[in-house]
């Protein structure tokens, strides 16, 4: 990763040149707000001003003319002060070796945890998933894939809901179709429940069968899926009542049994056993996670939809009370907002096929798989999104993954069209163009570690923006026919090179890299 090449070059002379102790974990690299700033940035004076009672000013200036004189440092990067911050501009031979060798010298990246279990989608089996399913299934699966690119151990899983009044009220509502009866009052409505009558066999199989093949149909493969009768099956909801009543972690007052979610910093405790004697939702939710933590899993990533907010405090209070006589287990809730559908400017509110929401399956057949995938993976998920169905069918720029998938079918025809040899040469002479491309390539694999192990796969779709726009502002500035031959080649090999990240890019997406379009 550049950004660790630049903490360990500086570290190395900073060491050297420090009356202080120093650690070189103190040095952050960034991006500069303004590109004039150069391409990276380290605090690193603000961080000494204390220790060696000088002002940021002061040490960056002192910094900047001591590396500036390493003969070691110059062949990497030229240093400026600016306001206390010490900013490094890279040399043009660097970062060009740097990107045309990127993809040979993968790193070896970091271990989050030492097993990982990304639970997502998670949706009822009482109909077609929605397209806030899409987005939070998008969101695991591009998770799932930075994990495995990192060399992460992690397994992925879909917890089935399969038990409860839910599901006895899908199945009545699908009994009496069959048997040509008014459907419950708050039963479940739309076409696909008549659909499901028309079969013999069990509709909630069905409905899971079909939210498998719509996952499967967006790229989407979960390694499990887990089901919730199992918890009733294998007495595993027993099992948690009796952990957390030897624990002391049960209260029983009002004919109820209560746990103590207070003592983990929840506001105010929870009910597990109803003065009926029925089960609380939350009960069965501990005794799934009982069952993550019995599998040996060390982190936790839940991906919940928005009505779970008030959820979260709960859940980590369960996790903590049941890994108590176990090494710590993390748990990572992200919250996946609400995407509103829009087409011709209005919003689209009803299916046919469901009675009550828009089904993926619809959204897909209408846009593509592609445009699913990335418009619902470019927002943070802790964002709402607008989806504008016409604009994710237009061909044009202003539909950004057309803008870029036409980047890659674009780098491909000059490829095939213009002759390319791969010949490294020294003093190469740069556009300004040329060059912030080749700091945009520079970056995948800190934008890959980035958006891995702070669960933000959406750092990634910005960057296969960022590159292709790199790619389309180079292309408009750098004649290929007719130049020289020598900047000919130069720069057919940044286009191979960027042609070979943004497919890794879009391929960690799920979106294809297409050659023509």
């Amino acid at each position: 990763m550049i950004k660790q090449q630049l903490r360990d070059l500086l570290g190395v002379y900073l060491k050297k040149h420090l009356t202080c102790d120093f650690d070189i974990n103190w040095i952050e690299i960034e991006i500069p707000k303004h590109a004039d700033h150069g391409h990276f940035s380290t605090p690193i004076s603000f961080r000494l001003a204390s220790l060696l009672k000088q002002s940021p000013a002061q040490i960056a200036d002192d910094l900047v003319a001591y590396l500036n004189d390493i003969a070691e440092v110059r062949k990497v990067c030229f240093c400026e002060p600016l306001n206390g911050f010490v900013n490094l501009r890279l040399a043009d031979d660097y970062l060009y070796s740097y990107v045309i060798s990127i993809r040979s010298k993968k790193p070896s990246f970091a271990t989050l945890s030492e097993s990982i279990l990304v639970e997502y989608v998670s949706a009822n089996p009482t109909g077609p998933l929605h397209i806030g399913h899409g987005r939070w299934a998008v969101l695991g699966d591009v998770m799932c894939r930075l994990l495995a690119y990192t060399g992460q151990s992690f397994s992925s899983e879909f917890y089935v809901n399969d038990a409860g009044k839910q599901i006895q009220l899908f199945y009545d509502s699908v009994a009496a179709v069959k048997d040509n009866k008014s459907i419950p009052e708050n039963g479940y409505q739309g076409d696909y429940i008549y659909d499901l009558a028309k079969s013999s066999e069990d509709p909630v199989a069905l409905v899971i069968q079909q939210q498998k093949d719509v996952l499967a149909s967006m790229g989407v493969s979960l390694d499990s899926w887990f089901s919730e009768k199992s918890l009733y099956q294998d007495s595993l909801i027993d099992d948690v009542l009796a952990l957390l009543e030897k624990q002391s972690f049960l209260d029983y007052k009002d004919e109820a049994t209560w746990f103590k979610t207070t003592l983990f910093g929840d506001d105010k405790d929870r009910v597990l056993v109803k003065s009926d004697g029925s089960y609380t939702y939350f009960l069965v939710d501990i005794a799934y996670h009982f069952t993550k933590i019995q599998r040996g899993y060390s982190q936790l990533v839940n991906i919940l939809g928005a009505d779970h907010h008030g959820y979260v405090k709960r859940l980590e209070a369960c996790v903590k009370a049941l890994s108590q006589d176990k090494p710590a287990v993390e748990l990572t809730i992200i919250i996946g907002q609400l995407v509103n559908l829009f087409r011709a400017g209005e919003p689209v509110r009803m299916s046919k096929r469901t009675g009550d929401m828009i089904a993926l399956a619809d959204v897909i057949d209408e846009i593509g798989s592609d445009a699913v995938r990335f418009f619902l993976i470019q927002n943070s998920a802790d964002t709402h999104i607008d989806f504008d169905l016409d604009l994710a069918k237009k061909q044009s720029s202003e539909n950004p993954v057309f803008y870029v998938q036409y980047a890659h079918a674009r780098m491909h025809s000059l490829l095939t069209k213009l002759d390319y040899n791969e010949a490294h040469k020294e003093d190469y002479e740069f556009t300004d163009a040329e060059k912030q491309l080749l700091h945009t390539c520079s970056l995948f694999y800190d934008v890959v570690w980035d958006a891995t192990r702070l669960y933000l796969p959406y750092k990634l779709a910005q960057y296969a923006y960022q590159l292709a726009r790199s790619f389309h502002l180079f292309y408009e500035a750098c004649p290929m026919k007719t130049a020289s031959d020598t900047d000919r080649q130069r720069r057919l090999s940044l286009v191979f090179h960027t042609k070979q990240l943004l497919a890794d890019v879009l391929a960690l997406l799920g979106v294809k890299a297409p050659d023509q379009m």
